[in-house]
């Protein structure tokens, strides 16, 4: 198959992608500190913890649904590490201006 043909691809992507995503905010939330919600607004931990915990649901959903339809290829796994990646650097990228924040009470 033409890899221009497999957008199943996608799905690799995306399921890197919420697991990146979901690594920031389930950490923050187990060790109690106060992080960026999914709107973009300071929440409590649990509120983290919560939705780390619902990317990594949503990226395992994906990932049993592509292995139930036979869907791989040799580019899965790089497609999976560069949505991982590509999460990772944006989270990289924008901790430090989080962090410097004043707090709003």
């Amino acid at each position: 198959m033409i890899l221009g043909l497999q957008l199943f691809l996608v799905w690799y992507f995306v399921m890197g992608f919420l697991l990146g995503n979901g690594v920031p905010h389930f950490a923050f939330g187990a060790a109690g500190k106060i992080f960026r919600s999914p709107f973009g607004q300071r929440s409590s931990p649990k509120t983290n913890i919560l939705w780390g915990a619902s990317n990594f649901v949503a990226a395992s959903v994906i990932g049993i649904a592509l292995s139930a339809l036979d869907l791989f290829s040799s580019y899965a796994l790089i497609a999976l590490l560069i949505g991982f990646w590509l999460m990772m650097l944006m989270f990289g990228t924008g901790i430090k201006r989080f962090l410097n924040e004043p707090e709003v009470k």
